[in-house]
């Protein structure tokens, strides 16, 4: 499995309200907070992981209006981070650092913290290290440099056609107020969109904006894509009676 830390902004886990939204919506995500940066963590087998991780990043931003998924956190540790992390001494970190210790080539550090006396290193890279060579730490795999620049790019919003196209469809108002009466429905009504419609008509890169309409027995469902952006699709409360208007 892949570990794709997101650092975002724009999210209270102290909340209530956020945190049963987090459990309805975004429980496969691991949601973590040190030092006031919140992180939600996807693990993921898929063979595109930057666009998971981004489609993730997307629903992420609609469930919570405020989040901003920022970047790839770069989960910079110290000597004493890694040892903790590998449930190893801080002296034997220190000479695998000076090459004292194993099989050399120990990772360069980024950077250096406190007036240049503490070195800094990036997660992934000594994880990779001490995977191949002691083969200890959790069994888990992390995104390429080159992926974590493309997917931080992404987040960035750097445009690109299905960013567009993502736009466009989500624009359209998100609400669903049925009637008392049709609730049970809701499901079903659903289930029918997604299965004789979306996938036979919409096609890639669509979104469904459901809404009742005031005053009436319809529901109506906005969609588009990159051909057809202003289409739409009227239903009765019926699941059978799915009706596709041009």
């Amino acid at each position: 499995m892949i570990r794709i830390p997101l650092r975002v902004s724009g999210v209270d886990l102290d909340d209530d309200v956020t945190l049963e939204v987090l459990g309805e919506h975004l429980s496969d995500l691991a949601w973590s907070e040190f030092d006031g940066a919140v992180i939600a963590t996807l693990y993921t087998a898929a063979k595109d992981p930057v666009a998971t991780a981004l489609e993730a990043a997307r629903r992420i931003c609609h469930v919570l209006p405020d989040a901003k998924v920022i970047e790839v956190d770069p989960e910079v540790v110290s000597i004493s981070d890694i040892a903790f992390r590998l449930g190893v001494s801080r002296e034997a970190v220190r000479l695998w650092v000076e090459g004292r210790r194993g099989p050399g080539n120990f990772p360069l550090p980024m950077g250096t913290v406190g007036g240049g006396k503490s070195k800094i290193w990036q997660w992934a890279q000594v994880h990779r290290w001490v995977r191949q060579h002691y083969g200890i730490g959790e069994k888990e795999r992390h995104l390429t440099p080159e992926q974590v620049a493309e997917l931080n790019g992404c987040l960035l919003r750097i445009k690109h056609p299905i960013d567009n196209a993502w736009e466009t469809v989500s624009s359209f108002e998100r609400r669903v107020r049925p009637p008392a009466e049709n609730r049970d429905d809701l499901h079903e009504l659903l289930a029918e969109l997604t299965g004789k419609i979306l996938t036979a008509s919409a096609k890639r890169h669509m979104a469904l904006a459901l809404y009742m309409v005031e005053g009436s027995s319809s529901w109506v469902a906005r969609y588009g894509h990159q051909q057809a952006p202003d289409g739409y699709i009227e239903v009765s409360p019926e699941a059978a009676q799915v009706e596709e208007l041009a």
